[in-house]
């Protein structure tokens, strides 16, 4: 009967399962697709049961209150799944903007974590030339790693957006992206720091 399937689609929609990863949500998102396509094909047999149940009415008192009840209920229970499937339906779609912003953030602290290992090594040059060398390869870095921050901004601004339309991730976006931010501000450091060496050096050989 119609109460059994609508519970039965209740419990499918009530899921708060939104999708681990972007593939993951990709999946859910067809199958809710199928899941409202086959609340739409089944009004009409919702609304074939209202009809009949009033077509009773108008012909016998019998039962009257109790049809008037079940009528109530069975459209009370249609339209909170209805209500339910559209709210699922949303989360899902900020769970895909989520999973895309998260793997944004994944692509640049990779790349955060690449140069800091870079950064941290030892050396500095024992020529000139070598220190030279070194110098050259620091400025590339600092044009790509200019590059990289105004992405990372770009990357912040996003989910701060996220989170002022009530995206439902809102807490793991503002972490992550005070996470991206620190790790960014450390790589300055690292930076800073490496190129203060090196134009030591370069000073100290050329002394």
């Amino acid at each position: 009967d119609e109460e059994s399937w609508i519970k039965e689609k209740k419990l499918l929609v009530g899921s708060d399962d939104y999708g681990r990863d972007l593939t993951g949500v990709q999946n859910l998102k067809k199958k809710h697709k199928r899941l409202e396509a086959e609340l739409g094909s089944h009004e009409p047999a919702i609304q074939a049961v209202q009809e009949a149940g009033e077509k009773l009415m108008d012909v016998s008192n019998l039962g009257v209150p109790e049809i008037e009840q079940r009528l109530k209920a069975l459209n009370l229970a249609w339209s909170e799944l209805k209500q339910l499937a559209s709210t699922r339906g949303q989360k899902l779609d900020e769970s895909h903007t989520y999973q895309q912003f998260l793997a944004k953030v994944e692509e640049e602290e990779a790349w955060i974590s690449e140069k800091q290992q870079l950064l941290s090594v030892e050396d500095y040059g024992d020529t000139m030339a070598a220190v030279q060398g070194l110098l050259k390869k620091h400025d590339a870095f600092e044009t790509d790693f200019q590059a990289h921050q105004d992405r990372c901004n770009h990357i912040n601004q996003d989910g701060q957006k996220l989170v002022s339309e009530g995206n439902h991730h809102a807490d793991s976006i503002h972490q992550r992206c005070q996470q991206l931010q620190a790790k960014l501000d450390h790589l300055a450091a690292l930076a800073a720091k490496r190129k203060a060496k090196l134009v030591d050096n370069s000073a100290y050989l050329q002394f």
